[in-house]
């Protein structure tokens, strides 16, 4: 059946060049938004670092040692008191009650006074409901569930039906403080919502603890707080991990933080991973590891028949004597598969009007192209009238808009349409780590496989602490490793790295925030558009860099390796630009609305010339033209001294070299292979061959960030 849109919004990607990810308005516009035809990247280079093959989990899963009880059921306490009503059994008071044998669809419940603390010890228990919370704690001041030592148990809630409205949604659920501790194994399972939740705050040490859950496996309306233990945290439908208050508790406690300060956790969900409702913080702890993989990248098992997406053609370029084909495939090039996108609604730009065709995106791809055949031809990858020529999927996205066809080429990009109820998101999130205020890394080692953005910290929204998120990301130390369908790290505001490891292997943008400081650590990027991209927020976007090691990548096509609305500054460290766009004017190697200013450091710019650093900057060598092959190079002065030295394994266009190294008069070789390949004397604050390179001072004025979603 077909739906007519009456008022959706398309607002094609006028700012893909800075590489901002179109939003869509949500009243109507008077006027046509002009379309401007984009070169749509290829597929990403081969040579880039490739992550570690995702699929497999990286602890042992301790359901494969499972152990089944058939002792009958029994609570032992010395202090508390327990009442039993059929297979409900209910403690009254504070103490320890040890909890041993098979309880089949039965309940405990915990009913004690405010000030009480209760402690249940798991003692190879197993216990399911079908008609409440497995273990549901009414009231109490704190309880806390321990796995003995050498004990294997297991929570299931068994209910069915909706969770809509249901307050106790859990198969372990606590209106009170709620902690799970011991050295032995708890499972817990539920099909009906969360696996473990608490109203107030939710802290878990030492335990091998796996939640299989429909809804959040962990949720603390408060906080959550992860110390130590083996965690493997699935959600099938929704969040890994999750809290929601962000107000001030009576004792001035900041509520809606998540803390991993310890332990091996790795996450698997269908939504995000980890989705703070004001802070997440990890780590103190050097030897934490946190996976997460969310999305298909999480192999939840869950069901799905792919995104709804549009393919979204112009009056001009629509023929009905043509199908249209999605043909979704992966980077290993093994086969694909075709999906025709089918004529459902005409999508509206002002009053101009696309076609608007819909199809499915299958779970498991990565990439995609499209073909337009002849009407009734069976594609088969050769027989096309017109292809784009492949780029990711961005999963962010609900469209693509087909901008220009020229000979037997099609061009275009991702664009977002809503149809006016929410403008801001209408694709779920699937990200790594989520906060509503900000991401802060100490310590540990972090991999995220993410359908989404990798770090996301959205900016701006009120909290009810009576602020207004701040949107920053901060890596003190540690590693992060990102592949991502969309931005590796996005940030409203700030993006910071003062040090440790920063290694993003795939994105759509590699490292996005209004303003990028890079003082210290490493950090490879590599992105399909651009590398690094300060968008346009509440400071004048920047790039900084002010120390450390930086390396990063972009494709052929419309990319910039590092854009910025405003201005790059580059006071120390070392940074090596590798841009496959060769056009340079607005794709390139180094591009900015503003002014280019090194000061300090090195850095060496492969790939088409955008901008080149200003006056009051660093000596600099230009060789526009020059290309660079595959092979080992080292800058050297006249002594033969290494002032830099690098290898490549792809061809580059161009190239500009600053350096606090360069001094006027002085004469410096490029050596490949350990043969010169280019020298010079260095007489003049900027030496050698600018040639035409482009626009230049334009830059990509059009930037934007993602935006909340």
């Amino acid at each position: 059946m077909k739906r007519l849109f009456a008022y959706i919004i398309l607002f094609a990607l006028l700012c893909i060049a800075c590489g901002g990810t179109a939003q869509t308005n949500a009243v109507a516009s008077s006027e046509a938004t002009e379309i401007t035809p984009v070169n749509s990247t290829a597929a990403p280079m081969a040579t880039r670092e490739t992550a570690a093959p995702v699929g497999s989990e990286t602890l042992t899963d301790p359901t494969d040692d499972a152990k089944t009880t058939t002792d009958d059921f029994t609570i032992m306490s010395d202090t508390g008191a327990v009442s039993q009503n059929g297979s409900v059994y209910t403690i009254g008071t504070a103490g320890e009650y040890t909890l041993s044998g098979l309880l089949s669809d039965g309940q405990i419940a915990v009913d004690a006074g405010d000030e009480d603390e209760v402690r249940l010890i798991l003692d190879n228990v197993s216990i399911s409901c079908s008609f409440g919370a497995p273990i549901l704690v009414k009231n109490a001041s704190e309880v806390t569930v321990k796995a003995e030592k050498n004990t294997y148990n297991t929570v299931t809630d068994l209910r069915t039906g909706s969770a809509d409205g249901v307050e106790e949604d859990a198969a372990i659920y606590a209106a009170c403080d709620l902690k799970l501790s011991g050295s032995g194994t708890l499972i817990v399972e539920s099909a009906f919502d969360n696996g473990v939740k608490s109203k107030d705050d939710l802290s878990v040490k030492n335990v091998t603890l796996k939640v299989t859950a429909a809804g959040n496996a962990l949720k603390g309306n408060d906080s959550v707080e992860i110390k130590s233990g083996n965690l493997i945290l699935i959600s099938t439908a929704s969040d890994g991990v999750k809290t929601g208050n962000t107000d001030v508790s009576s004792k001035g406690k900041q509520r809606g933080t998540v803390s991993i300060t310890g332990g091996q956790i790795d996450i698997y969900a269908a939504c995000d991973g980890i989705s703070a409702a004001y802070n997440v913080e990890i780590s103190e702890d050097e030897t934490c590891t946190v996976n997460i993989y969310t999305a298909s990248y999480a192999n939840t098992g869950a069901e799905t028949a792919g995104a709804e997406t549009y393919l979204i053609v112009p009056a001009s370029l629509y023929s009905e004597s043509c199908d249209y084909y999605a043909y979704l495939y992966n980077d290993d090039d093994s086969t694909g598969v075709f999906v025709q996108c089918v004529y459902e609604t005409m999508v509206y730009s002002g009053r101009t009007a696309y076609y608007g065709l819909a199809f499915r995106i299958p779970d498991g791809y990565r990439n995609i192209l499209f073909h337009i055949v002849t009407q009734g031809q069976t594609p088969d990858g050769a027989n096309y009238k017109a292809s784009t020529t492949g780029e990711t999927i961005n999963a962010a996205m609900n469209g693509y808009l087909l901008s220009n066809v020229s000979g037997d080429t099609a061009y275009g990009d991702w664009v977002q349409i809503t149809n006016g109820e929410n403008a801001s998101k209408t694709t779920y999130s699937s990200k790594g780590i989520k906060a509503e205020n900000e991401i802060l890394v100490n310590a540990g080692t972090i991999t995220i496989y993410a359908g989404d953005d990798g770090l996301h910290a959205n900016g701006g929204a009120a909290l009810e602490n009576g602020e207004t998120g701040l949107g920053n990301i901060t890596i003190n130390d540690g590693s992060v490793m990102v592949t991502s369908a969309d931005d590796g790290m996005h940030a409203d505001n700030a993006l910071t790295v003062n040090d440790g490891s920063v290694r993003i292997v795939e994105s759509h943008e590699g490292l996005e925030a209004n303003v990028i400081t890079l003082n210290g650590g490493t950090a490879y990027v590599y992105a399909d558009d651009d590398g690094l991209n300060a968008c346009k927020g509440n400071a004048t976007p920047m790039v900084c860099i002010n120390g450390g090691y930086a390396e990063i990548r972009t494709p052929s096509g419309d990319t910039d390796a590092i854009d910025s609305n405003g201005s790059v500054q580059m006071t120390g460290g070392t940074v090596l630009v590798l841009s496959g766009a060769q056009m340079g004017g607005m794709a390139g190697s180094v591009d900015a609305d503003g002014t280019v200013t090194v000061t300090g450091g090195t850095i060496v710019a492969l790939g088409g010339i955008c901008k080149i650093p200003s006056d009051g900057s660093v000596n600099t060598y230009i060789s526009n033209g020059k290309g660079f092959s595959a092979g080992e190079y080292r800058i050297t002065d006249a002594n033969g001294g290494t002032i830099f030295s690098f290898t490549l394994s792809d061809s580059y266009s161009s190239c500009w070299i600053a350096s606090e190294s360069f001094v006027l008069n002085g004469s410096y070789t490029v050596e490949k292979d350990g043969t010169t390949f280019l020298s010079w004397t260095q007489s003049s604050q900027t030496e050698g061959d600018a040639g035409n390179y482009g626009f230049g001072g334009f830059g990509n004025g059009f930037g934007g960030g993602h935006g909340r979603r």
